[in-house]
């Protein structure tokens, strides 16, 4: 990641850049094909883009309702420091489709026991799910967005993050919407008996569709690698600097064969993916009215039936090493 950064950063023989101008400069080092090393899991404008590759973005033309474009000029005259990029650790994760059904003396719907392990690993510092903008600016049309994990001091008022090892997840462009909600969600998947995902409103922003992989979200499973994935969120403000996001969900598809992989505890009873979706493997509360939570897989060449998954979430503005 720092790569591909100074590169665009320093495209300009040194001469510092604004916020929007740096927010360019790494679009288009992205849209020109930057080789990003075997550090960057996928990107999200192919659709078969679960291997490790180069990071592409292409400019395609924005529709009604984004904000205007950023400049990729700045002026010869400035002389602040190039502010630092703005990022948001998730603070709140919800999985609210499909639910998870446990046989606990009876089958019912336990999808508030998995919440709450989430909410404990989030608050505890288990979990540290960031994303960074460069910068989170709801002016500009496109930013760029890094999907990342980090590892953070939660002592004080504002949580201070460096990033882990594993460094970044996932690298792309999010376009920005200052007047239609960011509507991602695929209508056929989502169970209208359940809390729907969340359709952020304006000023908000998308991620092209591709491949997500999230961290582990408790130590005992492995990480989550979600398909056709996107990501949208509400700013908190609607002027930088951004305080929060809002709103957001992250919602992707897992195949069968990968959900069956997903195994191990939580809270101390055994877990598999699979073995809890209603119409997979998972107990049915009335056998005589048997719920199906499993999905068509979004690609049409692709016959695997799969759990298309929706999470909310919310982020909080968090200081940022690197």
């Amino acid at each position: 990641m720092r790569w591909a950064v100074r590169r665009a950063r320093q495209s300009r023989s040194g001469a510092r850049w604004s916020a929007s101008a740096r927010a360019w400069g790494l679009l288009s080092a992205l849209a020109s094909g930057v080789a990003l090393g075997g550090c960057y899991h996928g990107d999200f404008l192919d659709n078969a883009c679960d291997k490790v590759g180069t990071c592409l973005v292409t400019d395609s033309a924005t529709t009604g309702g984004t904000t205007s474009e950023s400049s990729s000029s700045s002026s010869s005259s400035t002389t602040a420091d190039v502010p630092a990029v703005d990022a948001y650790r998730v603070q709140t994760l919800t999985l609210v489709d499909p639910h998870v059904y446990y046989d606990l003396g009876g089958c019912g719907d336990r999808t508030d026991l998995l919440n709450f392990a989430f909410d404990d690993e989030i608050k505890m510092g288990g979990v540290n799910m960031m994303l960074v903008l460069d910068p989170a600016d709801p002016s500009l049309t496109k930013t760029p967005l890094t999907l990342t994990e980090g590892t953070c001091d939660l002592s004080g008022s504002v949580p201070v993050c460096t990033p882990k090892d594993s460094t970044l997840l996932v690298m792309t462009a999010a376009e920005n919407s200052a007047d239609a909600p960011c509507d991602v969600t695929r209508p056929e998947t989502v169970n209208p008996n359940y809390s729907g995902p969340n359709i952020p409103a304006p000023i908000c922003f998308t991620s092209p569709r591709g491949t997500v992989i999230l961290p582990a979200l408790t130590p005992e499973l492995s990480p989550l690698v979600l398909y056709d994935a996107q990501i949208t969120a509400k700013y908190g403000t609607d002027a930088a600097p951004v305080d929060g996001l809002v709103s957001g969900l992250i919602t992707g598809f897992i195949p069968e064969s990968a959900a069956r992989e997903i195994d191990g505890t939580i809270s101390g009873l055994p877990f598999n993916l699979w073995g809890t979706i209603a119409g997979g493997e998972g107990c049915q509360q009335d056998i005589n009215n048997p719920l199906d939570d499993t999905d068509a897989n979004p690609s049409p060449e692709n016959p695997e039936r799969g759990i298309q998954m929706h999470m909310n979430f919310t982020a909080v503005r968090a200081e940022w090493n690197e």
